[in-house]
Order: C-alpha cells, then structure tokens, then sequence
C-alpha cells in the first residue's frame, strides 16, 4: 500500500499550492521562504494552505497551537514566560522546527506566531512525519493491501478491517515525550 513520496515530490505540491493559495509566481516560494516575513501569508492562509495540504496527503495536521501541546508534555520545564520563549523553549522549538532559522527561535524572542516562521520544508517535514507513522500492513491478517479511505484512516482490501492512523497531536504527542526523555533539564541547559 505504502506509495514512497519523495521529499521532493512533497515540496513540489507544497510550493504549488502555496504559490496558489497566496496568488504569486511559483519562482517566488523558494523551499526556504517564511510564508509570513517573506511571503505575506496571513492566517487564512495559513488555514487554506493546511486544508489543502490535508486534502492531497489525506492527513490530520494538529490544529491548536504547538507550543501549548509542547508546554503540557514537557511539565514541569517552561518554554514560555510572560509571553516570551525561555532558553528551555527555544531549544526545544529548534528541536521541533530544524527547517527555521535558529536565529528566529531565540530565548526572550514573542512565543507566539511560529506559524509565520513556517517554510515550505516545514510542511514537507510534517506531511512526511504523518506519512511515515501510517501502518504498512493489516494488525489483524498483515496484508499490505491497505487503501485511505478518508483522511487518518485506512481499509484493508484483504479482511475489510478499518485501521486508524496517527494523527498531527499523535506525532507531536510521540515526539514530545521522545524529546522529553533526551533532552536535559532547562536548568541544564547553558
């Protein structure tokens, strides 16, 4: 079942639909563009060029806002104090977003607006996470003949068994506690 995307095949639409969505040339959405700094992406388009996203990969991105997810998996360490990232935060946000700048993900910089931040790898990177963490084969008769059948859920064509998959908050979920585990205490961190 599993089709192999290519990284490049990914940025390819994400670019297009990107370009699309905010009415501009394709050749201005570089892979590295910031689609608010650079681009003048706003929040509906930010949600336009989601929904689209969702729609061709057949995923579930996480809808609130990261860092609040980030914030409750990693208690009792702050990513955030009187609305500006701590050092404990920002390392943790270069962690999560390797596509941005570090320069751009600095303590005592706002913690909020990431998503302005945001690049057509950063789309890519996450289409791949939710891609990769899709079951290959049937838990009940292991056949790969697996079809999406609407969005985070999949259908085996062998025993008609319905197989949910991750979801965006699951992939963060998985790879905060991954983070939290590896990462050293914020009062570690130099």
């Amino acid at each position: 079942m599993r089709t192999i995307t290519s990284d490049q095949q990914i940025l390819d639409r994400v670019q297009r639909i990107i370009a699309e969505v905010l009415r501009i040339p394709l050749d201005q959405v570089t892979p590295d563009s910031q689609l608010g700094e650079n681009l003048g992406a706003e929040s509906l388009d930010f949600v336009d060029i989601q929904f689209r996203l969702e729609t061709d990969y057949e995923v579930e991105f996480y809808q609130d806002i990261i860092l609040d997810k980030l914030t409750e998996l990693l208690t009792p360490q702050k990513l955030e104090e009187n609305n500006k990232l701590t050092q404990f935060g920002a390392v943790v946000l270069r962690l999560r977003m390797p596509e941005v700048d570090p320069i751009r993900l600095q303590e005592g910089l706002p913690a909020v607006g990431f998503e302005t931040l945001y690049t057509p790898r950063t789309w890519v990177r996450v289409i791949k996470e939710l891609l990769s963490a899709r079951p290959e084969e049937c838990p009940n008769c292991q056949s790969d003949q697996l079809r999406i059948t609407k969005p985070s859920v999949l259908s085996c064509q062998k025993c008609r068994t319905e197989i949910r998959c991750p979801t965006g908050e699951e992939c963060l979920e998985a790879w905060g506690k991954s983070v939290a585990e590896s990462l050293p205490r914020a009062t570690e961190i130099k």
